[in-house]
């Protein structure tokens, strides 16, 4: 979809980053990465970009401090200081909102008159119509992902006693830039806003962080049918993709067998929109509510649909305590993480990633 811009410019991007000649020792790679990265980014290439597709496991539901203790940003951290790189670099998907009250963080705080708009558009925390804030005081730029519902509809966004304006040409998905940050940045239209990417810096690394609490297969089958999300992710053309789900399946009723047959469909639905992805497949650890041989009926699923996709996993069934046998892991409802948590999970999918990103 094209947009025109008063004042902006639109996102652009060649493709991913190309591999790196070997030298003789792990400081010269690191000093020659480095180097390379913010050359490519000053001539317009396109950062490496790893999303993230789950639950609440994900999103950060429970007793998390900051949107970027979450696991894919602190993955997304491991990942730049790899390269030589300031760990808070790069870029940093913030939602327009959260799935609900218990959060220890905020991502947009949506205005007076806006309203949800998971399920008209299906990307999880998009708020339409009504203003929505971020605080961007650790960001030097945005992207912002829009949704218009026909041509002419404009979005405006403010920051720093700066205003950008953008009109749609015609229905669907498009982004635009916001240079020069103030500490806040407030967008407002007559679409919908999906969030919003801030970029710090000149890494080399995007994390899109779209989990979403309580979401199930049959949940994200439904929102790839909404207008949004799949040309979303079609926009952002994903290096990796990680999927994450499988405990609310359960919980909802979805038979084991549906939530196999429920992974495939949705691995090929956004196979299509993003071919070059890699993918990575994570299993859940065993909730202390639920038996184990029940829990793991669905857990055995993805782990074999992760062989099928000669795809790596993140084994957290297997390496992750429950609250029981770890409870620092867990907030007070004993289901939901802690700061502690998120940095266990991280440290599982750091080298599940990692693989994927091979040549």
């Amino acid at each position: 979809m094209a947009v025109t811009s008063e004042g902006g410019r639109p996102t652009t991007g060649p493709r991913r980053l190309g591999g790196w000649v070997r030298v003789a020792t792990i400081v010269a790679v690191m000093a020659v990465v480095a180097v390379a990265a913010v050359f490519f980014l000053r001539q317009g290439h396109k950062p490496l970009r790893i999303v993230v597709l789950a639950d609440s496991l994900t999103e950060g539901m429970g007793e998390v401090t900051d949107l970027r203790r979450t696991w894919p940003h602190l993955v997304g951290d491991q990942l730049r200081i790899e390269r030589g790189e300031a760990a808070g670099s790069g870029g940093t998907w913030l939602p327009a909102s959260v799935s609900g009250p218990m959060f220890g963080f905020t991502a947009g705080r949506p205005g007076e008159g806006s309203w949800s708009a998971l399920n008209e558009s299906g990307v999880p925390g998009s708020i339409a119509r009504g203003p929505v804030t971020w605080d961007t005081s650790r960001y030097d730029s945005a992207v912002v992902h829009i949704g218009a519902e026909r041509a002419g509809q404009r979005f405006t966004a403010s920051s720093g006693g700066a205003e950008v304006t953008f009109t749609s040409t015609e229905e669907g998905t498009a982004s635009f830039v916001v240079d020069k940050l103030g500490p806040e940045l407030t967008v407002s239209g007559e679409g919908t806003v999906l969030g919003v990417l801030g970029r710090s810096g000149s890494g080399s690394i995007d994390v899109y962080n779209l989990a979403w609490a309580g979401s199930s297969t049959k949940d994200w089958l439904g929102w790839a049918g909404r207008p949004a999300l799949l040309p979303l992710l079609r926009e952002i053309d994903p290096d990796v993709v990680v999927l994450s789900l499988a405990g609310n399946d359960l919980w909802q009723g979805v038979s084991a067998g549906d939530f196999a047959d429920n992974l495939g469909r949705l691995h090929k639905l956004v196979g299509e929109v993003a071919p070059r992805a890699r993918w990575v497949l994570g299993t859940q650890p065993v909730a202390d509510n639920t038996p184990r041989e029940q829990w793991m009926a669905y857990q055995q699923k993805v782990i074999d649909y992760a062989t099928e996709l000669n795809a790596p996993l993140i084994n957290l069934v297997d390496t992750m305590p429950g609250y029981s046998g770890g409870p620092f892991f867990y907030a007070a409802d004993h289901a939901h993480l802690t700061d502690a948590g998120h940095a266990l999970e991280a440290g599982e999918a750091g080298p599940a990633i990692r693989r994927a990103l091979l040549p």
